[in-house]
């Protein structure tokens, strides 16, 4: 008895030594850290509007901009182009228009600012003021070059006091009525032009 005693206890003892073997630690994967921006593109903002209309005949326009900021106080300065088609007949100011632009936008106050542009326009003669209509006698004319000059404000409606997101503004045309581009957006005599778009 002593000995069948002696062998169970010897039995448990081994079993209780026995130790499983560990599973093996998986390795962790190498974090990869994200690259820091270039300093250079927080710099860019870029936006512009787009316009689609149907006064009489398809209107539409398209006006991407890129700007850089100059300064630290919120002044941003870039180029543009304005790609502008008029489905009329030439002779009413019909067909393709299209320029580049440079403009200096400024921030004033929170969401407002102040926006300054030069536009330089190829499109047909009947849409520049300072063409005589009477002098152009042919179906089909040559499209002409003139630039327009605007200056004005708006302001973005982020809600967030920043400078960016959607704007409107209002840019009072320096050469209407008597020279310059005769803006489609226009309100009243051509003096006053309206800008909806996003810029960020």
């Amino acid at each position: 008895m002593y000995k069948t005693l002696f062998l169970l206890l010897f039995s448990l003892s081994a079993t209780a030594q026995i130790i499983p073997p560990a599973e093996p630690v998986p390795e962790e994967e190498p974090v990869e850290l994200e690259k820091p921006r270039p300093e250079w593109k927080d710099k860019i903002h870029y936006g512009g509007n787009i316009w689609l209309g149907f006064w009489g005949t398809l209107y539409l326009e398209a006006t991407p901009m890129v700007g850089w900021d100059v300064s630290e106080k919120g002044t941003v300065a870039g180029l543009g182009a304005s790609i502008m088609y008029y489905g009329a007949n030439k002779i009413y100011g019909g067909g393709l228009s299209i320029g580049p632009k440079v403009f200096v936008r400024q921030a004033i106050w929170r969401t407002v600012f102040a926006h300054a542009e030069y536009e330089l326009m190829n499109s047909s003669p009947y849409n520049f003021y300072d063409v005589d209509p009477q002098s152009i006698k042919e179906l089909n004319p040559k499209n002409k070059w003139g630039g327009t000059g605007y200056i004005g404000a708006g302001f973005y409606q982020n809600g967030m006091r920043t400078q960016g997101g959607g704007f409107i503004s209002v840019l009072y045309n320096l050469n209407a009525p008597n020279s310059g581009y005769i803006n489609r957006q226009s309100i009243g005599d051509g003096r006053l032009v309206l800008r909806i778009g996003f810029f960020i």
